[in-house]
């Protein structure tokens, strides 16, 4: 017994132990009569960070019984109090207990410096997963002053990322998703002067170069200077273009949508560039009327095209995206099915993809607390790539995919619901037991209790109202669900009474716009590349969120897509109202 508890402990020197030798029993079968408490923790002590590493990959690859498992064996092994508070903070977090995760970890205390980054870079996190995005700076603009007064700048002690690579970047990020009254309110109570310089920083820029380059005059010195966040420095060295060439559908089957995205570039180009003095000259191909989409890009070079907006059909953009020669910059209307590699230049690709929505309320339901789903999809491929893309970053983070029901159009949908919910067996159940007692049970049929939450990934309003009632019928009404923009349409506030407290994200023309149609969305998309039309060159520069914009907060992946973040809001009354922050 001595050998194999000294061979399991030897397993966990390392996050890269193979995985046959962790621990994998109970202390029961370990002989433990009860669990030794951790060392004390001494001054200056360097964090066990191999075993938090360790618990917490447990944890999201295994489960959090799992997770629990291995923290035991570390603490047999001997591991300090403030590890082990780390520890169970992260186990309570995996496990939705998150006022219980936040109480543990702001009793971690530690004196090195290592130590201090990683639990603020731990506690930032997941105030950025909660959506308290000015808690979430505040924490990340406390690390970067840490960083750079600190006499040891590189954590050499730790393979977990917690280090400050791009000091600014992520700091920049939080902040650009405060609104512009937020933003004042944030800086007019700021005490410490080099905080308060972030926020103006920030006003400066939503308010163009000269007065941002009036805020650098007045703030030498500043942290946020030693390199500019966000690749400022590249968009305020910018020069727009001079001719702006648009492909997009202007004719055929695909002419309302083309039209509506012309509207919204119009419009941007108009609002963007006030003076006609310093206002690029826009020209349109219609891609309908050329036989290809190389054809299209290759016209408007030859008209002058410093800059082209389009294609709007995603196999154009993939034809686009592959050229090997691409001397004019493209900013996309649409992204290709694959991307030729990762480090693309002069391309970026804008979409109004749902696959964003996916990722986005996976994220939202994880940071209010939700850790085991039921995915409801329909049998379609936009069903399929919603799943996939949910599941990719909802597994990621910890979170537990506890049954997914692909809704089958031959079969009654209730009872395709109830058996999903659990209500079905939990009904078939007390009637046998009715026949075999021949008599009336006292009791009611009663869900599943292995699901917090519902993603109810429906592609249409319509299906959203038929659903969501069936839901409460099959007693899940007291779980929190989710859904992508797709659900709402802009009006019929009546009957969206059957989707009250459904949360959803939605694009900021929608929540903001008076008249919203089908078109609006497009709208926005044609507006917000006219605006990227001013950024793009930044935007290549950095991962760091660049625009917000109508359809969103904007900020380009090295593969040359821009992924957009949406508002999140909640059906009340029938209308979409501000989600509140947890």
């Amino acid at each position: 017994m001595l050998l194999l508890i000294g061979s399991l402990i030897a397993g966990c020197q390392t996050t890269n132990t193979p995985e046959q030798s962790l621990p994998k029993i109970s202390l029961e079968n370990l002989g433990q009569k009860e669990m030794p408490a951790p060392l004390p923790a001494a001054p200056d002590q360097q964090l066990d960070f191999a075993a938090i590493s360790a618990v917490r990959d447990k944890v999201v690859t295994e489960g959090v019984v799992a997770g629990r498992i291995l923290r035991d064996a570390f603490l047999i092994k001997g591991i300090d109090a403030t590890t082990a508070s780390i520890i169970d903070a992260d186990i309570a977090w995996f496990n939705g207990d998150i006022e219980v995760a936040q109480r543990l970890m702001r009793g971690a205390k530690t004196s090195s410096i290592e130590g201090q980054l990683f639990v603020l870079s731990t506690v930032e996190e997941r105030a950025r997963i909660q959506g308290r995005w000015i808690d979430a700076a505040k924490l990340a603009h406390f690390r970067i002053k840490l960083v750079m007064t600190s006499p040891r700048r590189t954590p050499n002690s730790s393979n977990i990322s917690y280090s400050v690579a791009a000091p600014g970047d992520r700091l920049w990020t939080l902040l650009m998703h405060l609104d512009d009254g937020q933003l004042g309110r944030a800086a007019a109570m700021a005490d410490d002067p080099d905080w308060r310089g972030w926020l103006t920083l920030l006003q400066a820029y939503r308010s163009g170069r000269n007065a941002t380059y009036n805020w650098l005059a007045s703030h030498p010195g500043h942290t946020a200077t030693n390199p500019l966040p966000a690749a400022l420095a590249t968009w305020l060295d910018a020069q727009p273009p001079e001719n702006i060439g648009v492909l997009l559908p202007l004719s055929g089957r695909l002419k309302s949508a083309g039209s509506a995205v012309l509207e919204g570039i119009t419009e941007g180009l108009y609002r963007r560039f006030p003076d006609p003095e310093e206002r690029p000259r826009l020209f349109t191909i219609d891609t309908e009327l050329r036989p290809s989409a190389v054809s299209a890009y290759r016209e408007a070079l030859t008209g002058g095209a410093d800059l082209v907006i389009g294609p709007l059909i995603k196999s154009e953009a993939q034809t686009l995206e592959s050229l090997k020669e691409r001397p004019t910059p493209v900013i996309a209307l649409n992204r290709p099915e694959v991307y030729a590699s990762t480090g693309i230049s002069n391309w970026s690709a804008m979409s109004l993809a749902p696959e964003d929505e996916a990722r986005q309320i996976a994220r939202l339901a994880f940071g209010r607390g939700q850790r085991r789903a039921l995915v409801i999809r329909p049998d379609s491929e936009w069903g399929r790539r919603m799943e996939i893309a949910l599941n990719q970053v909802w597994r990621g983070i910890g979170g537990v995919i506890a049954n997914t029901l692909t809704l089958d159009t031959t079969a009654a949908v209730s009872e395709q619901i109830g058996s999903s919910a659990g209500s079905v067996p939990s009904e078939r159940r007390i009637e046998m037991m009715e026949v075999a007692f021949d008599a009336p049970v006292a009791s009611r049929p009663r869900r599943r209790q292995d699901f917090d939450v519902v993603f109810l990934l429906a592609a249409d309003p319509a299906e959203a109202r038929r659903l969501r009632p069936l839901l409460i019928y099959h007693y899940s009404g007291d779980v929190p669900v989710y859904s992508s923009s797709a659900v709402y349409s802009g009006h019929d506030h009546g009957q969206n009474q059957d989707l009250n407290d459904l949360i959803l994200v939605e694009t900021p023309a929608v929540l903001q716009g008076l008249k919203v149609d089908r078109y609006t969305r497009l709208q926005a998309l044609g507006f917000d590349a006219v605006s990227m039309v001013d950024h793009w060159q930044q935007a290549e520069a950095t991962e760091a969120v660049v625009l917000q914009g109508r359809t969103g907060l904007l900020r380009r992946l090295p593969n040359g897509e821009i992924e957009r973040e949406l508002n999140s809001v909640a059906f009340d009354g029938g209308k979409l109202k501000a989600l509140p922050i947890r």
